[in-house]
C-alpha cells in the first residue's frame, strides 16, 4: 500500500493543532475519499494502523507511536463528522427496511427554514419522546447482541446490524437537533443538547478499540490495562441504563451512577500517569462519553431505585 504523504508531513509538524484540521485533511490522512463507505474507510484506518503499529517500527517506537496517535484522532474525526452530518450516503441507503432516509428529512431550504414558527411545546415533547424512544431501543439492541465486544461485532451479521443502530442513532440525533430550532423554552433545550449529546459521545465511544494486539511495550500495557477497567465500568452503566433495567422492569440508577463515576475516574487518571500513550486518543473519547452519561442520568432520572 502506497503510504499517504500526508502521514508523514503531519508527523513532522508537530506543531500542527489537530483540532483546526479541516475534515478533508483527515480523510487525505487515512487515504480514502470523502464518499467512501463506512466499511472502507475501517478498512483503510486497519491497514495503517497495522504499517504504523509501534510494533512494527521497534526502531523508531516513538515516532510510531505519534503517527498512530494522529491516525487515531483522524479516524474518530472522520466518524464523528459522518455521524454529525445529516447527510444520506449510498451505502447508508437501505440501512433499515421501511424507514426514510435522513436526506429526505434533512434540513429545510433557506426560503423555507424563514417559515419556521416556535411549535407548541407539548408538539415538541411528543416527538422528541419518540425520538428518544427511537434511539433507546437501538441502544438496547447494542447491549442485546453484545456488540461491545468487538470480536462479535466483527461478524458479517452482527456488524450489519450495527450499520442499522448507528443509522438509527443518526437520525435520532439528527430529529432532536432540528426540534431544538423551533422553540426557545429553556427546560426543552437542554433536554434536546444533553441528549443528543449523549448519543453522540456513546457513538464515538462505541467505535473505539477495547482489545490490545501487544504487550510489547510495558508503557502502554500498563494505560491499557487503567483504560480497560473505566472501559468495563462504561461498559456495565449503560448496560444498566439501556439493557438490564428493561429485562428488570425496574432500574437502579446507583449500579448505573456508580460504574459512570468510576469510569470517568478512571479515565481521567489514566490520562493524567499515561499522557503519552497509544490508548490516549480512545481514552479521552471515552472520558466525554462518561461525562456525557453522567449529566444524562442527573437530568433524565430525578428518582433513586
Amino acid at each position: 500500500m502506497i503510504v499517504p504523504p500526508a502521514v508523514f508531513r503531519i508527523i513532522r509538524n508537530k506543531k500542527e493543532n489537530e483540532g483546526t484540521m479541516r475534515i478533508e485533511q483527515q480523510y487525505r490522512l487515512l487515504d480514502v475519499a470523502p464518499d467512501a463507505t463506512d466499511e472502507e474507510i475501517v478498512a483503510a484506518y486497519k491497514k495503517l494502523a497495522l504499517q504504523y503499529h509501534p510494533d512494527r517500527n521497534p526502531d523508531r517506537v516513538q515516532w510510531a507511536t505519534e503517527a498512530m496517535t494522529r491516525i487515531n484522532l483522524a479516524y474518530s474525526a472522520v466518524m464523528s463528522y459522518r455521524f454529525r452530518t445529516e447527510t444520506i450516503r449510498p451505502d447508508e441507503a437501505h440501512a433499515t427496511e421501511n424507514e426514510t432516509p435522513v436526506a429526505e428529512k434533512s434540513k429545510p431550504a433557506p426560503e423555507e427554514r424563514k417559515k419556521e414558527t416556535v411549535v407548541d411545546s407539548e408538539i415538541l415533547t411528543a416527538q422528541f419522546i419518540r425520538h428518544r424512544e427511537s434511539a433507546k431501543d437501538s441502544l438496547y439492541r447494542y447491549f442485546q447482541y453484545s456488540l461491545y465486544h468487538l470480536p462479535i461485532r466483527e461478524k458479517v451479521a452482527n456488524r450489519a446490524i450495527f450499520n442499522k443502530i448507528v443509522f438509527s442513532l443518526r437520525k435520532s440525533y439528527h430529529g432532536i437537533r432540528r426540534l431544538a430550532g423551533m422553540t426557545d423554552d429553556p427546560e426543552l433545550l437542554e433536554h434536546f443538547e444533553v441528549f443528543t449529546r449523549m448519543l453522540f459521545h456513546f457513538y464515538r465511544s462505541s467505535e473505539c478499540l477495547n482489545i490490545i494486539d501487544s504487550y510489547a511495550n510495558q508503557y502502554d500495557v500498563e494505560a491499557y490495562r487503567v483504560y480497560k477497567r473505566g472501559d468495563e465500568d462504561l461498559m456495565q452503566a449503560g448496560k444498566e441504563l439501556f439493557y438490564d433495567r428493561h429485562n428488570r422492569g425496574r432500574f437502579r440508577k446507583d449500579i448505573a451512577l456508580a460504574h459512570a463515576a468510576r469510569a470517568e475516574k478512571t479515565f481521567s487518571a489514566n490520562l493524567k500517569v499515561f499522557p503519552n500513550s497509544s490508548w490516549a486518543v480512545e481514552t479521552g473519547i471515552k472520558l466525554e462519553y462518561a461525562r456525557a452519561l453522567l449529566v444524562y442520568l442527573d437530568l433524565f432520572f430525578t428518582d433513586t431505585a
